[in-house]
């Protein structure tokens, strides 16, 4: 009787009822903490990947789009900041983690990085040189999926 009912209470363990914790998505839109980003992350081949898809500040003092001139390709500098891809590689490393790359247009510098999804609505990215303790991390927040087409559209579109 015992073992059945260790049994029994084993396999309910294994199944997923309606309401319960399960991993969280990696996959979606996603709002910077400073909320002046956001990104879209997407599988990228056998990996995943972010995409800018919105900037606050997407163009610059005379109106034209914002440009990656801190890229040290100088073949690199005349694209669009608004669509860059800022987020490679990335691979799981655990629970819930992501290890890969994350490029900084802002002083043109790429960073080991890493992803952690913290539930169904917020991420902690944290990018660093060599080592994780040297680094900096920020919570980012899920953008509701009705708004990301909005959203895409306006960087598509420089405005």
């Amino acid at each position: 009787m015992l073992r059945s009912v260790v049994i029994a209470v084993g396999c309910l363990a294994l199944v997923r009822l309606p309401g319960t914790a399960s991993a969280a998505d990696l996959q979606g839109v996603w709002l910077t903490a400073d909320k002046d980003a956001v990104l879209r992350i997407t599988r990228c081949a056998n990996r995943f990947c972010g995409r800018i898809i919105w900037l606050e500040n997407a163009t610059d003092r005379s109106g034209s789009p914002r440009l990656d001139q801190k890229n040290p390709d100088p073949a690199k500098q005349a694209q669009r900041i608004c669509g860059l891809v800022v987020i490679t590689g990335l691979t799981p490393v655990g629970p819930d983690r992501w290890d890969g790359s994350v490029y900084n247009p802002q002083d043109g510098q790429t960073y080991s990085g890493s992803i952690t999804v913290l539930s169904d609505e917020s991420l902690r990215v944290r990018a660093y040189i060599g080592v994780p303790i040297f680094g900096r991390s920020e919570t980012w927040t899920r953008v509701d999926g009705s708004s990301a087409n909005e959203i895409e559209y306006k960087c598509r579109s420089h405005g």
